[in-house]
């Protein structure tokens, strides 16, 4: 097990155009994921109006013209 495992990580990390260029690949592939799943899970989380109004500035000024308003 430990000479397959030995023998998977040279392929892996040998320095041939193909392999270098797939390695690459799929490292940026996944880190764009966690990204973009880090990102939309933020944007989500701060879009909502509880969330804009916890600020006490928010709250006691522009939160009240809110209401007001036709939005």
């Amino acid at each position: 097990m430990l000479r397959l495992s030995k023998r998977l990580w040279h392929w892996f990390t040998r320095p041939s155009v193909l392999i270098g260029q797939g390695v690459l690949l799929l490292i940026g592939g996944i880190g764009g994921i966690i990204f973009w799943g880090g990102f939309h899970t933020a944007m989500g989380a701060t879009n909502t109006l509880e969330f804009c109004i916890s600020c006490h500035e928010m709250r006691d000024t522009v939160y009240q013209e809110y209401k007001a308003s036709a939005h």
